[in-house]
C-alpha cells in the first residue's frame, strides 16, 4: 500500500503568519491600485476628456508602485 506524505504543515503558526503576510501584501496592491486608478478616473471626468489618458496612465503607475513595494517587502520575509 502506498502512503500518501503527510501534507499537514509541521508549525500551523508559521503557516497562518505566512498566509497574513501574503494576504496583506495582496491587499497592499489592490488597494495601491484602485486608488490610483479612481484618482485617474476622477481627474479624466474633472478634466473631461474622451480619451481617458489620466485613468491609464495613473492605474499604470499603480501597478508599478505596488509591484515596487512587492519586491522591496521580498527580501524581508
Amino acid at each position: 500500500m502506498n502512503q500518501l506524505p503527510n501534507t499537514e504543515p509541521k508549525n500551523p503558526k508559521r503557516s497562518n503568519s505566512q498566509f497574513l503576510k501574503y494576504s496583506g501584501m495582496a491587499t497592499q496592491m489592490l488597494g495601491t491600485i484602485l486608488l490610483f486608478t479612481f484618482a485617474g478616473l476622477k481627474l479624466d471626468s474633472w478634466l473631461g476628456s474622451k480619451i481617458p489618458v489620466w485613468t491609464i496612465v495613473l492605474s499604470l503607475t499603480g501597478i508599478g508602485g505596488s509591484l515596487y513595494l512587492l519586491i522591496r517587502n521580498l527580501p524581508k520575509i
